[in-house]
């Protein structure tokens, strides 16, 4: 009986700390808000979380050199441990090894793919600025002159070196709040599962209330 009431204080910890870190927002600094707005794109596999970032013309020009095709409407980027993206193909080939790696610590990769056109279920509201900053922190994170490989989960992805180190404390969802953290988008403070970033869209997406805050901001899909 001890055993199952320390189990279960265990988990319950566990999860008011999920909580807690998808409801808690990050220090946010003051900078200028721009009239614009576009939607940036989420999209989840079973444990992972990438952004989608819509292709408008600066955007590509960002990417150029990924060559993306003219039917793109989308990029999809995601940020994540390099075992995972470089030795498994899908969930049946994960290894102890892989996945001991992953969890104590293991080098970072970022993965590029073309997305035609597409409605993703989630998505978050950026104004221009922030838009352009999480550009930059994408750009900023990657080492373009590593590349890793390419074709490996899909005909036309592509994947680089990145900066940081993948962990259970720190694994790919958490890249993904922090990434909008340093673009300056109010976001949660911990994300470390898919769950705890839907938790921390519905808690830091924008109603429409607040979306008439910006400054002439009128909401736009890309």
């Amino acid at each position: 009986m001890r055993v199952l009431l320390t189990l279960g204080a265990v988990g319950l910890l566990l999860f008011l700390s999920l909580l807690a870190g998808a409801r808690l927002p990050a220090p946010r600094l003051s900078m200028p808000l721009s009239a614009d707005t576009v939607r940036v794109g989420l999209v989840q596999g079973p444990i992972h979380t990438d952004f989608l970032l819509p292709l408008d013309p600066q955007t590509r020009a960002d990417f150029a050199w990924l060559d993306l095709p003219e039917d793109a409407a989308w990029l999809q980027v995601g940020w994540g441990a390099r075992g995972f993206y470089t030795q498994v193909g899908d969930y049946g080939d994960l290894r102890a090894g892989t996945v001991l790696r992953a969890l104590i610590g293991d080098t970072a990769v970022m993965r590029f793919e073309p997305v035609g056109a597409y409605v993703p279920e989630l998505s978050i509201t950026m104004d221009r600025l922030e838009y352009q900053r999480l550009r930059a922190v994408v750009l900023s994170d990657t080492l373009w002159d590593q590349p890793v490989g390419q074709g490996l989960l899909a005909p036309a992805d592509r994947y680089f070196a990145a900066k940081g180190r993948f962990n259970i404390l720190h694994p790919c969802n958490q890249w993904i709040a922090g990434a909008l953290r340093r673009a300056n988008r109010s976001f949660a403070i911990w994300t470390p599962t898919n769950w705890s970033i839907r938790q921390a869209l519905r808690q830091f997406e924008l109603t429409p209330r607040e979306m008439r805050q910006y400054p002439g901001a009128k909401a736009t899909d890309a």
